[in-house]
């Protein structure tokens, strides 16, 4: 039966819907059409009606996902979705056919999956991170892979040995392919980012306020109160908006004490901002929705995302701390 590896959405975004309901999905769209029914000729004739304006690689690279979703993940097939946000990969078994949906966001067709276990990305050896990172929407799982992600999941703390390659080069389109590339190149640079030391961090946290436009600097150490960086308008930091950000580099998601805490820290004016690496709860978001103070949470996910986006600005200090490469694309 084989174990497969499937996105859930560009950058993840269905994983926690995905979760809940205990299902798998693609969002190519055969007007409801039953793909299961369909062979592989059936379904190109299906999906070039449906998309009459695709070239011919792109038919056949979006063919061949649907035939994999409908026909080659078979019940009692094992399946693999990563979730950015928590940077872990759950582990599930295939327990229902392929079926149309028509109230779920983004996806058309949903299998029923029963998940279990899951396995930290950080536990991972490089090689299989990098075959995990594979640009398709459904790829095989090798056996090797596999059991690297087994070995995490059971034991959470021990780095695994695997010399895998990346084993799936299948043809795709380029809008799938770059996406895919742009978000595993997110995952490595949250690899590097949590390599680095508390310090490093939060004078990356005043890169990125710097790049924006901000005169940023972190404060000393000591009682900060939250206080880890503060940035203003001007070089004194008088001028309003005063940015006020704690940083914390740590495991762990933060809960709703703590930005609450730093919520009642914060002045008339100030405008919050809490980095962690290890996330929040989801009653912390809620703490800082309610706030009267406008505050912002950056997990790991979102503070990479924001520096790519911001990178070009950032000074040569800030570059230092994490370099990165720009990878051009054909237009």
């Amino acid at each position: 039966m084989g174990a497969w590896m499937i996105r859930a959405g560009r950058g993840g975004v269905y994983a926690s819907d995905w979760l809940e309901r205990g299902v798998i999905g693609i969002g190519w769209d055969f007007d409801g059409a039953d793909i299961a029914a369909m062979d592989r000729e059936q379904i190109r004739a299906a999906y070039g009606q449906a998309h009459p304006g695709d070239t011919k690689g792109k038919v056949a690279a979006g063919v061949g996902q649907v035939y994999r979703f409908a026909h080659d993940m078979t019940t009692g097939s094992t399946v693999v979705m990563y979730d950015p946000e928590s940077r872990l990969y759950h582990l599930g078994v295939i327990t229902g056919p392929c079926v149309a949906v028509c109230d779920m966001d983004g996806v058309t067709y949903t299998r029923d999956v029963k998940w279990g276990e899951t396995a930290p990305r950080d536990v991972l050896s490089p090689s299989s991170k990098n075959s995990l990172g594979g640009i398709q929407t459904i790829f095989a799982v090798s056996d090797e892979v596999m059991a690297d992600l087994t070995n995490a999941a059971r034991d959470k703390s021990v780095v695994a040995s695997n010399d895998s390659t990346i084993d799936d080069n299948n043809a795709t389109n380029d809008e799938e392919t770059l996406a895919a590339t742009y978000d595993n190149g997110i995952e490595l640079i949250k690899d590097r980012v949590n390599q680095l030391d508390w310090e490093d961090m939060e004078r990356l946290v005043a890169g990125l306020l710097k790049a924006m436009g901000y005169c940023a600097r972190v404060m000393p150490k000591g009682p900060d109160g939250g206080r880890d960086v503060v940035a203003s308008p001007d070089a004194l930091g008088l001028e309003s908006p005063r940015i006020v950000a704690e940083v914390k580099h740590r495991k762990g998601a933060m809960g709703a004490p703590a930005v609450r805490a730093f919520i009642g820290g914060l002045r008339a004016g100030d405008r919050g901002l809490y980095v962690s690496t290890g996330g929040f709860t989801k009653e912390a978001r809620y703490e800082a929705d309610r706030a009267n103070i406008p505050v912002r949470l950056l997990d790991l996910d979102a503070f990479v995302r924001h520096f790519v986006e911001i990178y070009d600005k950032t000074d040569d200090d800030t570059r230092s701390i994490l370099p990165l490469t720009r990878i051009w694309w054909p237009a």
